[in-house]
């Protein structure tokens, strides 16, 4: 993997969390992200693609102030990278930082560590 696949996983992985057609939300999703792929974050573990566009979802139809975006560049190492962000919500901004193990060229583990930004 190199440094154009990261980048491409950063735009995809961007666009995918603000889509609110389904369907193409779905389609972004499959092009970076393995059918069975495992979410992680505080309070539950998500599996496989379908669960994971539903919370993207379930997301952006609850708040309508809801909207990621990206702060720093997604930073490769190995299988993995890690992609540092911000979320609105209607309860306050958000600091992220996903961190995203690969295998066969796709986000096999996704690990989302979110918490309320200073």
């Amino acid at each position: 993997m190199n440094l154009a696949f990261f980048a491409e996983l950063e735009k995809i992985h961007l666009k995918a969390w603000n889509e609110k057609d389904p369907l193409e939300r779905h389609e972004l999703l499959k092009t970076t992200y393995a059918d069975d792929i495992r979410l992680y974050d505080e309070n539950m573990i998500l599996d496989g693609l379908d669960a994971v566009s539903d919370l993207i979802g379930k997301l952006i139809t609850e708040d309508p102030a809801y909207k990621f975006e990206v702060v720093e560049s997604i930073e490769p190492l190995q299988n993995g990278a890690r992609l540092y962000g911000h979320i609105n919500t209607s309860g306050g901004l958000m600091d992220s930082m996903d961190f995203f193990i690969m295998s066969d060229g796709k986000v096999k583990h996704l690990y989302a560590f979110i918490k309320p930004a200073k």
